[in-house]
């Protein structure tokens, strides 16, 4: 019974790991970086959007959660962690106007395009 149910739970891990994985989508970046941008999550309640990416570097990953009002193409910090997805710390910060060719203005940008 022990090796049927650890290997139910191995097969629901694995599954898990694969689709947390196949919802990341790379995000495009408009300029030069070592590290690469994933979008994995996001949710719109009243115009604005949630959105919870990571960026893998060299020596670390980094997650954070950003509000976007694609409406006024602005944004804000909600929070960011080397740890994981749920250890998020930080904001709300303020809204912000996007700095073409940032990190942050690829995120808005590549967000809002995908509305409906």
């Amino acid at each position: 019974m022990r090796t049927v149910l650890a290997t139910g739970l191995m097969v629901v891990a694995v599954a898990t790991s694969i689709a947390a994985h196949a919802t990341e989508v790379q995000i495009p970046r408009t300029m030069a970086d070592k590290g690469k941008y994933y979008l994995l999550d996001t949710k719109t309640n009243s115009g604005i959007t949630a959105t919870l990416h990571k960026r893998v570097g060299v020596s670390e990953t980094g997650y954070s959660k950003t509000e976007i009002n694609c409406k006024t193409m602005q944004y804000r910090d909600m929070g960011y962690s080397e740890v994981g997805p749920d250890r998020l710390a930080g904001g709300p910060g303020k809204w912000t106007d996007i700095l073409s060719g940032s990190s942050k203005s690829d995120l808005v940008n590549f967000v809002c395009s995908r509305k409906p």
